[in-house]
């Protein structure tokens, strides 16, 4: 209590200043979990779309950046989609100068722009299991762009490509370059 007024004293309303300043990162939740292995971070945030946990070993908040760097086994679910990788980068939208002010950014979230997963990346959605080197998600247009041998499998049915498109809210895949191995029903 007695070097909170000290601190105060010294920088005055700063002091306030600077909590509000990085109020905005705290919006975020980490929480250290325990594993078999040791120790994880988990991170959780909520948007129109619903809630988006990723749980990693290691986090790192780029705030300059508008990124987050999750790296080791890091597992990303959101409702029923799962993604397994080994290095996850999530992007959200630059704020603008005006959000960027003290009072204002308190109640603007982030966006999420981009989410980027390198590294025996693996997505479960239903019956659908993609594989792949890299996957690219684009929040805006709800797509998926799979590459670096990226190989569908849907039941007995297989899609392999150079690229693989996901469009989500349509519910169609789209291959580049590859070939299907499709049994008809």
């Amino acid at each position: 209590m007695k070097l909170t007024r000290i601190f105060g004293q010294l920088c005055g309303s700063k002091y306030v200043v600077i909590i509000v300043a990085y109020l905005p990162i705290l919006l975020f939740t980490a929480h250290a979990v325990k594993g078999e292995e040791g120790s994880a971070t988990r991170f959780v945030t909520k948007d129109s779309g619903g809630a988006l946990s990723i749980v990693s070993k290691k986090m790192t908040l780029a705030n300059q950046e508008n990124m987050i760097l999750f790296e080791g086994d890091v597992v990303l679910e959101r409702d029923s989609m799962t993604l397994k990788a080994k290095r996850v980068e999530v992007v959200f939208t630059p704020s603008s100068e005006r959000e960027q002010g003290f009072v204002e950014s308190v109640d603007k979230k982030k966006e999420l722009s981009t989410i980027t997963a390198t590294g025996d990346v693996e997505f479960v959605q239903g019956r659908r299991n993609i594989f792949s080197n890299k996957v690219i998600y684009y929040k805006r247009d709800e797509k998926m762009v799979f590459t670096g041998s990226p190989n569908v499998r849907e039941e007995a049915d297989e899609l392999k490509g150079e690229r693989i498109t996901v469009y989500i809210r349509e519910d169609r895949v789209v291959v580049e370059g590859g070939e299907a191995i499709i049994h008809p029903r």
